[in-house]
């Protein structure tokens, strides 16, 4: 069974907290309680998914592999039901790509499109 984890983006900081927990409107984060007004974080939960280090991958994560190609961002797709690998630098438009279509094995975890956006402005 996979395991069910979550990490959230708080806005205001503009840091990555790991989720210990959430009940009644908070946010347990980092071992410490948050009030959480709607809006205030962006929710990530983990695919089930590992890196070709055994790194974790997370909904709005950045993978490459080998960092000759544009990186691919995580995203769940209603459309495929399931996370997909994406593509938004193919000539043909914005592909999207299921775990049983792109080897996400080989490939690793450089940072993710809120910490590291950047990386989204793929320059050949």
């Amino acid at each position: 069974m996979r395991e069910i984890k979550f990490r959230v983006w708080h806005k205001a900081d503009e840091k990555m907290y790991e989720v210990y927990g959430f009940a009644q409107n908070k946010w347990f984060l980092k071992g410490k309680q948050f009030p959480m007004p709607n809006g205030a974080v962006v929710i990530m939960q983990y695919t089930g998914l590992k890196d070709k280090n055994g790194k974790e991958i997370y909904e709005g994560d950045l993978l490459t592999d080998y960092g000759e190609a544009p990186p691919l961002y995580v995203e769940y797709s209603e459309k495929h039901g399931a996370y997909c690998f994406v593509d938004k630098f193919d000539p043909s438009g914005t592909v999207y790509y299921t775990p049983l279509m792109i080897y996400y094995e080989q490939m690793e975890v450089i940072g993710n499109i809120y910490e590291n956006p950047e990386l989204l402005e793929w320059k050949e």
